[in-house]
C-alpha cells in the first residue's frame, strides 16, 4: 500500500522518523509504502528459531528502511533471508507450513488480550506496561514502581 494513502501526513512522519533515527545513527531513507509484513514476519520466527534472527532482523531492517524494499513479496523475503543464511528453500518451508503463522496469530491474540496496540511494549512482571520508546529513566521508574 501506498504510504501516502495509508498515512495522508506521510511526509511529515517520516521526516520526523528520519529526524530521531539521525539522533543515534540509524539510516532511514525515503520510504515509500506500507508492505504487508506478515511472510517476513513468519520467516523472522523461524530465524528466531535457529538461531538467525539478529542477522536476519538487520537484513530486513535495511530492506524497508534503507532500501524501501517491499518485503510483502516472497521474492524479496528469500533474497533479504539469504544475506542471514537462510535459503529460498527454507523460505518455501516456513511459508507452506502454518506452525508460524500460528505463532503470529498467537502474538496477536495475546496483544488483544492485554490491549496491546503499539511497538514496542514491554510488560515488566505481568504489572507494568512500558509503551513506545522511553528513557532509560522511564525504565528505571517502573523498577522502583514494581519494588513498592
Amino acid at each position: 500500500m501506498p504510504l501516502k494513502e495509508y498515512f495522508p501526513n506521510a511526509e511529515d512522519k517520516v521526516a520526523q522518523i528520519k529526524s530521531f533515527g539521525k539522533q543515534y545513527g540509524v539510516t532511514i531513507n525515503h520510504i515509500t509504502n506500507i508492505p504487508n509484513s506478515n511472510k517476513a514476519l513468519q520467516v523472522a520466527e523461524y530465524a528466531s528459531e535457529i538461531g538467525k534472527s539478529e542477522a536476519y532482523t538487520k537484513a530486513m531492517y535495511r530492506a524497508v528502511f534503507e532500501e524501501d524494499i517491499n518485503i510483502s513479496l516472497i521474492a524479496e523475503i528469500k533474497r533479504i533471508a539469504l544475506e542471514a543464511d537462510i535459503t529460498g528453500e527454507e523460505v518455501d518451508q516456513v511459508l507452506s507450513a502454518t506452525k508460524y503463522s500460528d505463532i503470529l496469530e498467537m502474538n496477536k491474540e495475546f496483544c488483544r488480550a492485554n490491549n496491546i496496540t503499539s511497538v514496542p511494549t514491554f510488560i515488566i512482571n505481568d504489572q507494568v506496561a512500558i509503551v513506545g520508546a522511553q528513557s532509560v529513566e522511564n525504565f528505571e521508574a517502573a523498577f522502583e514502581q514494581l519494588k513498592k
